[in-house]
């Protein structure tokens, strides 16, 4: 069983949909439904994410969130070092990896890089941190411009997991 502690000057890690703020469900419904997107090779998934970017951002601000966005995502797609899960957008329930990505752009908002990078490390490979904090960073700049600020959570404190015990493998979200 998992111990989950707080540290200092954060939040609680979330263990609900309920338990979020806007701009954090804004990026964990986006992660979702991206993913089920590529699960399932259909694209109106995408388009719902572009679809509340512009709404939350307008249309170049959301553009530059969603090449953010889809620069984060190809990363995790592309280079995870195990396979990651999600939930359903209209599920309560709330993963660890959906929270990692959640925690990742709240680091890179509040320019804690080597927490961030120690996010991204967790996520991907090592060629690939770089592509997550660069895409993470962009998202996390137009948020924070648009008044969306992500707090800090606990939760990574008990993700960490010995190098050698993570493998890189294609991104199988289920």
């Amino acid at each position: 069983m998992r111990a989950f502690f707080t540290p200092p000057n954060m939040a609680p890690r979330p263990t609900s949909m309920d338990d979020l703020d806007a701009a954090e469900r804004l990026i964990v419904w986006s992660f979702r439904r991206w993913v089920i997107g590529l699960r399932e090779n259909r694209a109106e998934h995408w388009s719902f994410v572009w679809n509340e970017f512009t709404r939350q951002f307008g249309a170049g601000a959301g553009k530059e969130a969603l090449s953010g966005f889809a620069a984060l995502m190809k990363g995790v797609q592309c280079y995870a070092r195990r396979t990651l899960h999600y939930h359903q957008p209209c599920c309560p329930c709330l993963g660890d990896d959906e929270v990692s990505v959640m925690r990742l752009v709240a680091a890179c908002q509040s320019q804690q890089l080597l927490r961030a990078r120690s996010i991204a490390e967790w996520l991907v490979a090592p060629e690939a941190v770089g592509e997550l904090l660069q895409g993470g960073t962009q998202l996390a700049h137009i948020m924070r411009k648009h008044a969306l600020i992500l707090p800090q959570r606990a939760g990574g404190e008990v993700l960490e997991a010995p190098a050698a015990q993570l493998q890189t493998a294609s991104a199988t979200i289920h």
